[in-house]
């Protein structure tokens, strides 16, 4: 089974203690960190104060810098990590790491296996996509949250050809057989090279005629990177396999890589604190491949101990009071041209961090948002001190959150930009940058009140800075301008961004299952917020809750339940006044995947087109059920221009008892939980086609209706 840690992502860093001077240009902060010594060989810290809260605490603003500025040595670096351990561990954060969760196939929440239940963990898993034409030979067939930014999934698209990840394997699937519209599996090709491997294959993407897929091993505690080729005949053949070691990288909220202008761009991050806390830190490394017998046995070709990504002066300290480090790398890889005997060309930027963040990429920039984690908000509060009314009390006021980080990191490697924050995002998809304009929704929380700790109603607040306000000092004032929201009346909210709207609604309790047969839930809201002016939002009543919400062209797609019929999806149409256009209910049909790349749409610049996503039934005799989803049907359904919707069929699973051996013969030896769901709905080329976990089936639409075309099943002998 796969192991589950929450991985960080990068994170800022910047030096110079509190009582060094603090440069203001880059030039300045490049050359401080050249002329600096030791900073830490005999630093003794104070003594600290429990009644202040750890990021609040001078006693450490030596291990600080609010100018961004590198360490000068490796000895300095090896003298600050010393002495935030030491600090950690008087201070008592310092507590023996949770047992990794070992997720289970069925379980839910995108931090677990999301094959399972059917509309579990809809709140951390859902996703504005930004539907944006792919260049010839990679037509854009993935529900991104931003525009040129590629996202890993499990679906490809290479030309004529299909590329599927499954099971450690790819299976081409050709949409142009002799010629002529149809499907015929090209080839099947494994990704790994010996069935007893623990790696785990997740993502994939592709350049060109390049595919790479990402994959985790923790034998070898380093993230796998297979590059290979798609030749014009359809079949792969295997470039190289390269590693860097890192955590892993498994999310359940976001996707691992990114593919910008053809480069792979991946978050690697290094825990200083549970895992290797006390051991000396290794540097990540890149590996070359390694050859294997046919026992699995593997031998370097070059370099035995692999070639560092960045040594002890290329990091960047961190801005804010942390006793729970993370380095949070960006690596950014030219893949062109890769081979068993030679890595990528790599870079990256290492940076020093808080352990709780979230990040958004865009096409230049990793984006990150960094808060002091649960440990570090703990303080002893004196008799004379009331305790906050965390489940009802008033909204807090600015000075009772407490302080974040918001970091650029440029994907070129250029200079990092920092700004002092407040608030924390939920979720990436709370984060947005557009238009020279940074964005974002945040959970506005007291100081005193736990993360876990969630308020009947949520209080939400609307950020937004200009990028030019980010610079190379990390101020105590908070940057920005902030916009109380109206609470969405629950606590467990989505939230997703288009260019000018910000639309946000709500649901009770934690997961998206349905009601149950006799429960009745409220009527739900959206809040569409301008961003041209959040201070005049809107809210819409709607007639179910909110599990989902997806951008579908110039529409909002919500999903929710009212009662035990069946998923309802609702438009919200965004050309002019804001206003619920549609809604349907799919009567017995319950939503079986939350993942952002499990939702697509075709939608015309005149509003009208086609919505896919994945359904199961509530029933018996399908051999699976909302709550264990082997295979989900597809479901579509029909914008009009005036944004009403319309049923338009489904593709459905074909029937196969999971138990059976398969009627192939085929057998799955790798990789064989499906992490990140098995259903995608696929636009392309004017073609309507649906990936069913083991099955690619097409259909066709007539008079406003989907019926099937053709199916092929990826498992079969090829040639059959």
């Amino acid at each position: 089974m796969k192991l589950i840690y929450g991985l960080p992502l990068l994170a800022l860093v910047v030096t110079a203690c509190s009582n060094f001077a603090q440069p203001t240009k880059p030039d300045d902060l490049v050359e401080q960190a050249v002329v600096l010594e030791n900073r830490f060989a005999e630093l003794a810290l104070p003594k600290m104060d429990e009644a202040l809260s750890v990021f609040e605490d001078p006693a450490i603003d030596a291990l600080r810098s609010p100018a961004l500025s590198k360490f000068s040595s490796e000895e300095e670096f090896s003298g600050w990590l010393k002495l935030t351990r030491e600090a950690a561990r008087e201070r008592g954060v310092v507590r023996p790491p949770p047992m990794p969760m070992m997720a289970m196939p069925g379980s839910m929440d995108g931090e677990m296996a999301a094959e399972a239940p059917a509309e579990a963990a809809q709140e951390t898993i859902t996703v504005t996509g930004s539907s944006i034409p792919g260049s010839a030979d990679n037509p854009e067939i993935t529900n991104n949250q931003k525009a040129g930014v590629d996202e890993g999934g499990i679906i490809k698209q290479i030309g004529q050809y299909l590329v599927v990840l499954q099971d450690g394997r790819l299976f081409v699937t050709d949409l142009m057989p002799d010629g002529a519209p149809g499907l015929k599996l090209a080839d099947r090709a494994d990704v790994y090279r010996s069935s007893d491997e623990d790696t785990w294959y997740d993502e994939v993407l592709v350049a060109g005629r390049t595919i790479l897929v990402t994959g985790y091993s923790y034998a070898e505690e380093a993230t796998e990177y297979t590059v290979l080729n798609l030749g014009e005949d359809g079949k792969v053949t295997r470039q190289a396999t390269f590693y860097i070691s890192s955590n892993d990288y498994y999310s359940g909220s976001n996707y691992a890589t990114r593919m910008i202008g053809g480069k792979l761009v991946i978050h690697t991050p290094i825990y200083l604190e549970g895992r290797g806390w006390w051991d000396e830190l290794d540097i990540p490394v890149i590996r070359e491949w390694r050859r294997e017998d046919g026992d699995g046995f593997r031998e370097r070709t070059e370099l035995e101990d692999g070639r560092p990504l960045f040594s002890a002066t290329d990091i960047w300290m961190p801005v804010q009071r942390t006793l729970k480090p993370v380095i949070h790398t960006v690596t950014v890889c030219d893949i062109a041209g890769v081979t068993d005997v030679a890595v990528p060309a790599c870079k990256a930027t290492a940076i020093i961090g808080t352990e709780t963040h979230e990040f958004l990429v865009t096409k230049d920039a990793f984006w990150l948002w960094m808060s002091p984690a649960e440990e570090e908000l703990e303080r002893e509060l004196g008799e004379d001190m009331d305790y906050p009314d965390c489940s009802e009390g008033l909204r807090p006021q600015l000075a009772d959150i407490a302080p974040s980080a918001l970091v650029r990191l440029p994907i070129d490697g250029a200079m990092p930009s920092v700004l002092s924050v407040r608030g924390e995002p939920q979720n990436q998809f709370s984060l947005d940058m557009d238009a020279g304009t940074f964005r974002a929704v945040l959970d506005w929380r007291h100081r005193d009140c736990s993360p876990w700790y969630e308020k009947d109603a949520a209080d939400l607040t609307y950020f937004d800075v200009p990028l030019s306000d980010l610079g190379y000092v990390f101020q105590d004032a908070a940057g920005g301008r902030y916009f109380d929201l109206p609470s969405p009346g629950v606590s467990s909210y989505e939230a997703r961004f288009t260019e000018k709207h910000l639309v946000y609604g709500a649901r009770e309790g934690w997961g998206g299952w349905p009601p149950s047969d006799d429960e009745m839930r409220d009527n739900g809201r959206a809040i569409v917020v301008p961003v041209a002016d959040p201070s005049q939002p809107v809210t819409l009543e709607l007639p179910h809750d909110v599990i989902r919400a997806e951008r579908a062209g110039p529409y909002m797609a919500v999903t929710g339940y009212h009662d035990h019929a069946g998923l309802s999806l609702s438009l919200i149409d965004l050309r002019a006044e804001p206003r619920v256009s549609g809604t349907l209910t799919l009567k017995g049909r319950f939503e079986s995947e939350n993942r952002s790349h499990a939702f697509n749409s075709r939608i015309d610049a005149d509003g009208k087109g086609l919505i896919g996503l994945p359904t199961v039934p509530l029933s018996d005799d399908a051999d699976r059920w909302w709550w264990w989803s082997e295979s989900s049907d597809m479901t579509y359904l029909t914008a009009s221009p005036d944004g009403s919707l319309s049923e338009a069929g489904l593709l459905d699973a074909t029937r196969v008892d999971p138990d059976l051996p398969s009627p192939s013969g085929y057998e799955c030896e790798v990789s064989c939980v499906d992490w990140y769901g098995n259903a995608r709905p696929i636009f392309t080329g004017g073609r309507v086609l649906a990936l069913i976990n083991s099955e690619l089936v097409e259909g066709k639409v007539e008079g406003g209706k989907v019926t099937e075309l053709r199916r092929i099943d990826l498992t079969a002998p090829i040639g059959d």
